[in-house]
Protein backbone atom coordinates (compact mmCIF):
# COMPACT_ATOMS: atom_id res chain seq x y z
CA UNK A 1 0.00 0.00 0.00
CA UNK A 2 2.88 2.39 0.59
CA UNK A 3 3.94 2.16 -3.05
CA UNK A 4 0.42 3.07 -4.17
CA UNK A 5 0.20 6.02 -1.80
CA UNK A 6 3.60 7.25 -2.94
CA UNK A 7 2.42 6.88 -6.53
CA UNK A 8 -0.62 9.04 -5.78
CA UNK A 9 1.61 11.71 -4.20
CA UNK A 10 3.95 11.55 -7.19
CA UNK A 11 1.01 11.98 -9.53
CA UNK A 12 -0.13 15.11 -7.68
CA UNK A 13 3.40 16.50 -7.77
CA UNK A 14 3.77 15.78 -11.49
CA UNK A 15 0.37 17.30 -12.31
CA UNK A 16 0.97 20.50 -10.34
CA UNK A 17 4.49 21.01 -11.72
CA UNK A 18 3.25 20.22 -15.22
CA UNK A 19 0.57 22.88 -14.94
CA UNK A 20 3.08 25.38 -13.58
CA UNK A 21 5.79 24.78 -16.18
CA UNK A 22 3.96 23.64 -19.33
CA UNK A 23 0.87 25.82 -19.43
CA UNK A 24 1.70 29.22 -20.95
CA UNK A 25 -0.14 32.17 -19.43
CA UNK A 26 -1.70 33.09 -22.77
CA UNK A 27 -3.25 29.60 -22.97
CA UNK A 28 -4.22 29.32 -19.29
CA UNK A 29 -7.89 30.11 -19.98
CA UNK A 30 -8.08 27.34 -22.60
CA UNK A 31 -6.33 24.90 -20.29
CA UNK A 32 -8.65 25.74 -17.39
CA UNK A 33 -11.75 25.37 -19.55
CA UNK A 34 -10.61 21.93 -20.74
CA UNK A 35 -9.53 20.94 -17.23
CA UNK A 36 -12.91 21.74 -15.69
CA UNK A 37 -14.94 20.31 -18.57
CA UNK A 38 -12.91 17.11 -18.42
CA UNK A 39 -13.47 16.85 -14.67
CA UNK A 40 -17.22 17.03 -15.20
CA UNK A 41 -17.24 14.45 -18.00
CA UNK A 42 -14.81 12.08 -16.25
CA UNK A 43 -16.78 12.25 -13.02
CA UNK A 44 -19.99 11.19 -14.76
CA UNK A 45 -18.31 8.43 -16.77
CA UNK A 46 -16.39 7.02 -13.81
CA UNK A 47 -19.43 7.03 -11.54
CA UNK A 48 -21.25 4.98 -14.17
CA UNK A 49 -18.32 2.58 -14.56
CA UNK A 50 -18.08 2.05 -10.81
CA UNK A 51 -21.84 1.75 -10.25
CA UNK A 52 -22.16 -0.92 -12.94
CA UNK A 53 -19.22 -2.85 -11.41
CA UNK A 54 -17.02 -2.51 -14.45
CA UNK A 55 -14.12 -0.89 -12.60
CA UNK A 56 -13.18 -0.75 -8.91
CA UNK A 57 -10.67 1.36 -7.04
CA UNK A 58 -9.47 -0.61 -3.99
CA UNK A 59 -7.28 2.23 -2.70
CA UNK A 60 -9.03 5.59 -2.67
CA UNK A 61 -8.25 8.96 -1.15
CA UNK A 62 -11.70 9.34 0.44
CA UNK A 63 -13.05 5.80 0.87
CA UNK A 64 -16.09 6.84 2.92
CA UNK A 65 -17.10 9.63 0.55
CA UNK A 66 -16.60 8.16 -2.91
CA UNK A 67 -15.83 4.95 -4.73
CA UNK A 68 -13.62 6.85 -7.20
CA UNK A 69 -9.90 7.42 -7.28
CA UNK A 70 -9.73 11.22 -7.16
CA UNK A 71 -6.10 11.55 -8.26
CA UNK A 72 -6.26 9.75 -11.56
CA UNK A 73 -9.77 10.63 -12.59
CA UNK A 74 -10.10 14.18 -11.33
CA UNK A 75 -6.50 15.40 -11.66
CA UNK A 76 -4.45 13.25 -14.03
CA UNK A 77 -6.94 12.88 -16.89
CA UNK A 78 -8.08 16.55 -16.86
CA UNK A 79 -4.47 17.76 -16.87
CA UNK A 80 -3.77 15.48 -19.82
CA UNK A 81 -6.90 16.72 -21.58
CA UNK A 82 -5.93 20.35 -21.05
CA UNK A 83 -2.41 19.75 -22.34
CA UNK A 84 -3.81 17.85 -25.30
CA UNK A 85 -6.00 20.80 -26.22
CA UNK A 86 -3.50 23.63 -25.86
CA UNK A 87 -0.74 21.80 -27.73
CA UNK A 88 -2.94 20.25 -30.42
CA UNK A 89 -1.66 20.53 -33.99
CA UNK A 90 -3.57 22.71 -36.40
CA UNK A 91 -2.07 21.32 -39.62
CA UNK A 92 -3.37 18.43 -41.69
CA UNK A 93 -5.77 15.72 -40.55
CA UNK A 94 -3.13 12.98 -40.50
CA UNK A 95 -1.08 14.88 -37.93
CA UNK A 96 -4.20 15.49 -35.82
CA UNK A 97 -5.14 11.81 -35.93
CA UNK A 98 -1.62 10.70 -34.99
CA UNK A 99 -1.51 13.22 -32.15
CA UNK A 100 -4.87 12.02 -30.83
CA UNK A 101 -3.88 8.35 -31.11
CA UNK A 102 -0.59 9.01 -29.31
CA UNK A 103 -2.32 10.69 -26.36
CA UNK A 104 -5.00 8.02 -26.05
CA UNK A 105 -2.45 5.22 -26.38
CA UNK A 106 -0.21 6.72 -23.72
CA UNK A 107 -3.05 7.23 -21.24
CA UNK A 108 -4.44 3.76 -21.93
CA UNK A 109 -1.00 2.24 -21.41
CA UNK A 110 -0.59 4.07 -18.10
CA UNK A 111 -4.05 2.98 -16.95
CA UNK A 112 -3.39 -0.61 -18.01
CA UNK A 113 -0.06 -0.67 -16.17
CA UNK A 114 -1.72 0.70 -13.07
CA UNK A 115 -4.39 -2.01 -13.26
CA UNK A 116 -1.82 -4.75 -13.76
CA UNK A 117 0.81 -3.70 -11.22
CA UNK A 118 -0.91 -1.78 -8.44
CA UNK A 119 -3.92 -1.85 -6.16
CA UNK A 120 -5.16 1.49 -7.52
CA UNK A 121 -7.35 0.18 -10.37
CA UNK A 122 -9.13 -3.14 -10.70
CA UNK A 123 -10.84 -4.00 -13.97
CA UNK A 124 -13.77 -6.21 -12.99
CA UNK A 125 -15.78 -6.50 -16.20
CA UNK A 126 -13.66 -4.16 -18.25
CA UNK A 127 -10.70 -4.31 -20.60
CA UNK A 128 -7.95 -1.87 -21.49
CA UNK A 129 -9.34 -1.54 -25.02
CA UNK A 130 -12.63 -0.30 -23.58
CA UNK A 131 -10.63 2.23 -21.57
CA UNK A 132 -9.17 3.51 -24.84
CA UNK A 133 -12.69 3.97 -26.19
CA UNK A 134 -13.82 5.72 -22.99
CA UNK A 135 -10.79 8.03 -23.04
CA UNK A 136 -11.40 8.77 -26.72
CA UNK A 137 -15.00 9.75 -26.01
CA UNK A 138 -13.90 11.92 -23.08
CA UNK A 139 -11.17 13.69 -25.06
CA UNK A 140 -13.35 14.23 -28.12
CA UNK A 141 -16.24 15.59 -26.07
CA UNK A 142 -13.96 17.97 -24.13
CA UNK A 143 -12.23 19.04 -27.35
CA UNK A 144 -15.58 19.67 -29.01
CA UNK A 145 -16.85 21.66 -26.05
CA UNK A 146 -13.70 23.76 -25.81
CA UNK A 147 -13.60 24.36 -29.57
CA UNK A 148 -17.21 25.49 -29.46
CA UNK A 149 -16.55 27.73 -26.46
CA UNK A 150 -13.46 29.35 -28.01
CA UNK A 151 -14.83 29.50 -31.57
CA UNK A 152 -14.85 33.34 -31.64
CA UNK A 153 -11.29 34.29 -30.73
CA UNK A 154 -12.01 38.00 -31.25
CA UNK A 155 -14.05 38.06 -28.05
CA UNK A 156 -11.13 36.79 -25.99
CA UNK A 157 -8.66 39.15 -27.64
CA UNK A 158 -11.00 42.07 -26.89
CA UNK A 159 -11.29 41.09 -23.21
CA UNK A 160 -7.53 40.70 -22.89
CA UNK A 161 -6.89 44.15 -24.35
CA UNK A 162 -9.39 45.78 -21.97
CA UNK A 163 -7.42 44.77 -18.87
Amino acid sequence: MDMERNLLLLCWFVCVTTIYFLVPKVKAHEFLMCFLACQAVVWIVEVLLVQFDLVAYPLREFPKASDLNITFKVMWTPVASGLYYIYRPRENHLTKCFYFAAWISLLTLIDGLLAANTELVDYIHFHWSLMAIVLSIIFLSVHGLASWFFRDSQVFRKEASER
